[in-house]
């Protein structure tokens, strides 16, 4: 499942994952929860011409049924770091593309970043679950896997409206809080985001 398009600017658009035929070597990111038998086989089908210079990293357990490139499985994002370390220094010619969640994805942009990755070597592709993590405007601390309107931060407690607005920068999107016009008139919680 993929997102729709949203009329508010900020919003990511994600356009399905492709190779750079010209890239030296392509780092492909997946997180496994968010993969299905139909997205491998796109992905593989899509990766097929690059694959003797693809590195697949597969982000949780158990590795995928499908053959793509250089299999290397990671219990989590945070290992992603050590290996694209060891991969240093990343040539101006390598590509990194990773599909999964949106939190997920945004937090291997950032490793991508800190591994001297500029924006246009990195595509980012969603899919599975539409949680979001939202960014406290008050508190500047992060909720993670909140699937409705309103949620009661993780660091300060105050009950947030869960806006449209996307950071890149925080790979979050905003909460602001909800009462603060009108203290104790809050919106009913609805479950939007599954």
């Amino acid at each position: 499942m993929s997102l729709k398009p949203s009329d508010v600017v900020s919003r990511p658009v994600y356009a399905p994952l492709h190779p750079d035929l010209s890239a030296a070597r392509h780092w492909l990111v997946l997180e496994a929860s968010s993969m299905d038998a139909d997205l491998l086989a796109a992905l593989s089908t899509a990766f097929a011409p690059v694959a003797q210079r693809l590195q697949v990293c597969w982000i949780g357990t158990e590795a995928p049924t499908v053959a793509l490139g250089t299999l290397t499985v990671l219990p989590g994002v945070d290992e992603l770091c050590q290996v694209l370390a060891q991969a240093q220094p990343l040539a101006v010619n390598e590509r990194l593309c990773a599909q999964g969640t949106e939190p997920f994805v945004w937090r291997v942009a950032a490793l991508a970043a800190q591994a001297g990755l500029a924006t246009a070597q990195v595509q980012l592709a969603h899919a599975g679950s539409q949680q979001r993590r939202v960014w406290c405007t008050h508190c500047h601390s992060f909720t993670n896997g909140v699937t409705t309107n309103v949620v009661v931060c993780a660091g300060c407690g105050r009950h947030l409206l869960v806006r449209d607005h996307f950071s890149r920068r925080h790979g979050a999107f905003m909460g602001v809080m909800v009462d603060a016009e009108q203290p104790g008139v809050r919106p009913a919680v609805q479950e939007v985001f599954p």
